[in-house]
């Protein structure tokens, strides 16, 4: 997964704002993290985000775990040999 420093860097050039507190909830704990990067809760996800942060976060969270799924593809099809 691309470092918590560049999820921050990212939202804050969409957005203008770097998310930190949401950005540090998905990835900290360690036993909710999988969860929360579960792809089957998004749904209940999105609505503590909303609730939290609000609608722009939302975005924000999206791309956060789409981003983070990139990253996992290309670290295992770099293992197999397939991804240079």
């Amino acid at each position: 997964m691309p470092p918590l420093d560049i999820h921050i860097k990212n939202s804050k050039e969409r957005t203008g704002k770097g998310y930190e507190e949401l950005h540090h909830w998905i990835d900290n704990d360690k036993v909710k993290a999988v969860e929360i990067h579960d792809i089957s809760k998004i749904p209940e996800n999105i609505r503590y985000v909303l609730d939290n942060w609000g609608e722009e976060a939302v975005n924000e969270f999206v791309l956060h775990i789409k981003d983070d799924m990139e990253h996992r593809m290309k670290e295992n099809l770099q293992y197999f040999g397939l991804f240079k």
